[in-house]
């Protein structure tokens, strides 16, 4: 029996020379992910920054997850980071379900292939737990930042309730222990109980778009600071309130299998078979925070032009994002900005299904 020794799997060698780096948008969409859902994976930033030089180190055109590469590589990607707390961080993945580890019998990081029978040994750090759990690593960090911005709304809250107090009690010792608690870390259930303890002196509306009607006090005109807005800002976010001139109807006019086979990036993402546009509607909500579109974008774009134009919107962007410096920017111009009324999410779709890969770049 005779074995090659190969740098790849001999299954991944072609004619096409490998990169050392992996092929974005895949590495840093996953590396964003993380970055948002780390408070509930208990994950430090130093920890995923070694995973992303681990991710580095992936062959674009492979069939499998592996990372042969040596501690001296990975610690030169970063940034020479010592070999013990290298050691120290894949334990740590090795702990959050992220990586696995297959040592060889000298401990090097390397592959085997068996011409005879067809088949392949690897030793190095299995990476595959990650990609398969990346669907819940997504909707994690989904429920990370309804976390914080439940906890920055009760703080703000807990603020505007102080204030009367302390407007009539400068000294009022209460409140300012209050205030000094707001600098710790605080869980979201803990800022609750503080803030029913406080005089409900805030008006709370549902976000609904609604408009009440609330007196204000008449305002001097005078320099007092106490009496003057602290944000200048020319221009008025009226957009929310502008109709859309047009909602198009994907489903009449783009078939699912259009979709998909226009946007196989996005569609990989997907844990599920995507059977419906229930389910496209579904995953672009949980895709738009992995590229960097935020609620509010989102919410905008939504009301500018309808729930499934931003819906495949969203899957566009994630086909070429590599070529998007801002995805929430570029999804906000697109949806609710100057862009906007031109906008027509089925003609960008489908330009993306017969354009070449130099054409897609965004316009």
């Amino acid at each position: 029996m005779t074995f090659i020794h190969a740098t790849a799997a001999f299954g991944s060698r072609a004619s096409e020379v490998l990169s050392a780096d992996n092929a974005p948008p895949e590495r840093h969409i996953i590396i964003e992910t993380l970055r948002k859902a780390a408070p509930l994976l208990g994950l430090k930033p130093t920890v995923i920054a070694t995973l992303d030089a681990m991710l580095s180190c992936l062959a674009p055109k492979r069939n499998h997850n592996m990372v042969f590469a040596s501690n001296m590589t990975l610690s030169a990607r970063r940034n020479g980071l010592s070999e013990r707390t290298l050691r120290r961080h894949a334990a740590t993945l090795m702990e959050a379900g992220l990586l696995e580890r297959k040592d060889s019998a000298n401990g090097k990081r390397f592959t085997r292939y068996d011409p005879a029978h067809k088949q392949s040994m690897h030793f190095g750090f299995n990476l595959s737990p990650l990609f398969c759990k990346l669907g819940e690593i997504a909707a994690m960090a989904v429920a990370a930042q309804e976390q914080s911005e439940q906890i920055a709304y009760l703080k703000s809250k807990i603020r505007a309730q102080l204030r009367p107090l302390l407007h009539a009690d400068p000294n009022d010792s209460q409140a300012l222990e209050t205030l000094r608690k707001l600098r710790n870390k605080l869980t979201a259930d803990e800022l609750a109980a503080i803030s029913k303890t406080l005089p409900e002196a805030v008006h709370e509306t549902a976000s609904d778009g609604a408009k009440a009607c609330v007196s204000t006090p008449a305002l001097s005109a005078n320099d007092g600071q106490n009496v003057r807005h602290h944000q200048r800002s020319k221009k008025e976010n009226t957009e929310e309130e502008r109709a859309p001139d047009k909602s198009p109807q994907a489903s009449e006019t783009l078939t699912l299998d259009e979709l998909v086979t226009a946007c196989p990036e996005a569609a990989s993402f997907s844990l599920r078979n995507i059977e419906h546009f229930g389910d496209v509607v579904a995953h672009a909500q949980t895709l738009a925070p992995m590229i960097g579109i935020d609620r509010t974008t989102y919410t905008l774009g939504v009301r500018t032009i309808g729930v499934l134009p931003s819906a495949i919107t969203v899957w566009a962007i994630v086909q070429c994002h590599d070529r998007i410096r801002n995805a929430g920017a570029y999804f906000r111009a697109l949806t609710s900005g100057a862009k906007s009324r031109d906008f027509d999410a089925v003609r960008f779709i489908k330009r993306l299904a017969f354009a070449s890969p130099e054409q897609m770049a965004p316009t």
